[in-house]
């Protein structure tokens, strides 16, 4: 996959529309600056706890920590957005109105929630057995979050084990490809660190739409594979739910195994 293409593109789309993608993104700036602010922990605090045993963890801090998690939970829904955008199947108005759309939708809402914890679990367990593992299977899980929404886009029920099932065979011979390209954006976050986060305005868009049009051209190869591989077993035309679908099998066995 030619990556300095995919982040081209994205690169031009943002550069066309970058004022509806500034609209689209502030709600998770604020609310990450929020979060962070408030999660931060306080010198003042940990001096109180010294002196008269007073909690180092505060409510302010889970309140913090809350709205990090909104913030996450929205920025799923704008990578969403970012997929229409890259398919050329987005209309650049209602950026605020857009920004909410994991909140419009509930399946969207809660599968995002229950795969995030599903994930985190299967990582979890993996890296008690070694940091690497984790990371490799947090790399194959990495396109679930978009394999279910597109299914549930196409009304395909997909339970969220199948999500996580076929994002690890879509990423099958993929996930060194994809780390690297996670790589390429360190000077990106570098250069947000040292302007104090104002560069995030640019460079969380940029990265967003590079990683959505990455998936985007992955879930293309694979459509054209499965309809090739289909036209060749069967000379009869392909259902158009079958050639997106991202895993033809239905053996819920292979929905446990190998996580």
């Amino acid at each position: 996959m030619n990556r300095a293409a995919l982040k081209l593109d994205a690169k031009s789309l943002l550069n066309a529309h970058f004022k509806f993608f500034f609209l689209l993104f502030l709600p998770v700036f604020i609310l990450e600056v929020i979060g962070g602010y408030l999660s931060a922990p306080r010198e003042d605090i940990y001096d109180a706890q010294l002196n008269a045993n007073m909690p180092v963890w505060t409510g302010s801090q889970t309140f913090g920590t809350l709205v990090t998690l909104v913030g996450a939970l929205v920025g799923v829904g704008i990578f969403f957005i970012c997929i229409d955008a890259m398919r050329q199947k987005l209309t650049y108005e209602q950026p605020f109105q857009k920004s909410m759309t994991i909140f419009n939708n509930v399946d969207y809402f809660l599968g995002t929630i229950l795969l995030y914890i599903i994930q985190y679990v299967f990582i979890f367990l993996w890296m008690i057995l070694l940091i690497i593992p984790g990371l490799i299977k947090a790399l194959a899980y990495s396109q679930s979050f978009y394999i279910y929404r597109d299914a549930i886009d196409r009304g395909e029920k997909i339970s969220y084990l199948d999500a996580i099932t076929r994002s690890r065979k879509l990423m099958d011979g993929h996930k060194w490809e994809y780390f690297v390209m996670g790589l390429s954006f360190i000077g990106w976050g570098l250069l947000a660190v040292i302007t104090f986060g104002i560069a995030a305005i640019l460079v969380q868009p940029y990265m967003t739409l590079s990683f959505a049009n990455y998936y985007r051209e992955l879930a293309d190869e694979h459509n054209t594979k499965v309809t090739q591989e289909a036209g060749r077993i069967n000379p009869t035309p392909v259902n158009n739910g079958e050639a997106q679908s991202i895993n033809d099998s239905n053996d819920p066995s292979d929905n446990t195994s190998n996580k």
